[in-house]
């Protein structure tokens, strides 16, 4: 649903670096609902599963108890203790207003016109090219070109988190020591 044309206005094409600005504040947090939503209609299968059982002991009542099984266990339990299980959080959203309020601060800002853009791999700052996060992005919903089917795979297989994980990346690749 958040692929759809008239849910992507503002944000860049990708795989173009975004902009940190109310747009993507706004997105995070449509992702996050959406993913809420998720969990709300994965219940839908595990009543009419249940209720199957019950009524037939239907193998078909089985998978479908399964499966909503399994969402509701992958997408509550995080992957190491301590870090989100949503790629998308309240707490990420509240991180992204945090780099900006700094950078709109003159004393917390990192150079005199920053621009903050978040890419694959960090959120950088566009002129002086200083890593200000090195979290990597997830998938925004924003339309790419791989086409429908390897898209659904990729979303499948990856639950919407970053193909990289969790990359070492350094602050300035121009001014690296020998």
């Amino acid at each position: 649903m958040s692929r759809f044309s008239f849910f992507n206005p503002q944000l860049p094409p990708h795989p173009a670096p975004v902009p940190v600005d109310e747009y993507l504040l706004a997105r995070v947090l449509l992702m996050r609902n959406l993913r809420a939503l998720g969990l709300f209609f994965s219940l839908i299968p595990l009543i009419l599963g249940w209720l199957a059982i019950i009524g037939a002991d239907s193998p078909f009542g089985v998978g479908l108890v399964l499966g909503a099984v399994w969402t509701l266990l992958s997408w509550s339990i995080p992957e190491s203790w301590g870090s989100p299980s949503w790629p998308w959080s309240h707490s990420l959203a509240e991180d992204l207003q945090q780099f900006r309020n700094q950078s709109k601060d003159e004393n917390s800002r990192c150079c005199d016109s920053p621009e903050l853009f978040w890419e694959v791999a960090c959120i950088r700052c566009a002129s002086c090219l200083k890593v200000i996060d090195d979290r990597p992005r997830p998938d925004l919903g924003r339309k790419r070109s791989d086409g429908w089917f390897m898209g659904s795979l990729r979303v499948w297989m990856l639950d919407g988190k970053s193909p990289l994980g969790y990359v070492d990346v350094k602050s300035n690749p121009s001014n690296e020591e020998e």
